[in-house]
């Protein structure tokens, strides 16, 4: 199984949002706007799974997670809430209104 690192970027980005609130603010509406499934690779990368791993605990074959993470790709909704759980993250949905104040959660919980 390919093991999945962690690239200088990204340790450098957590970095700056764990130090920055309003970087993790901006950062947390901006992620909200990617398609579902950037965002799950992203999130599952940040995990340091490997499509592999997560297709493993789902009991599913590794294409059927790239497909469900491709931002082009409309998965059912049962697939993204199983794909959330696998890499250990829930899919909720968020009023407008509250999204700055959720987003600054996440940023202090860093």
């Amino acid at each position: 199984m390919r093991k999945v690192t962690q690239s200088g970027f990204d340790s450098y980005l957590q970095k700056k949002l764990r130090t920055s609130p309003t970087l993790a603010r901006e950062y947390a509406a901006q992620f909200a706007e990617l398609p579902l499934g950037t965002q799950l690779a992203i999130l599952r990368r940040r995990r340091l799974l490997s499509q592999e791993a997560v297709a493993k605990k789902l009991n599913v074959a590794q294409p059927h997670v790239a497909r469900v993470e491709r931002p082009e790709h409309y998965p059912r909704l049962s697939s993204v809430v199983n794909q959330t759980k696998a890499i250990h993250c829930r899919l909720i949905v968020v009023p407008e209104e509250l999204l700055s104040q959720v987003a600054q959660l996440v940023a202090d919980a860093r």
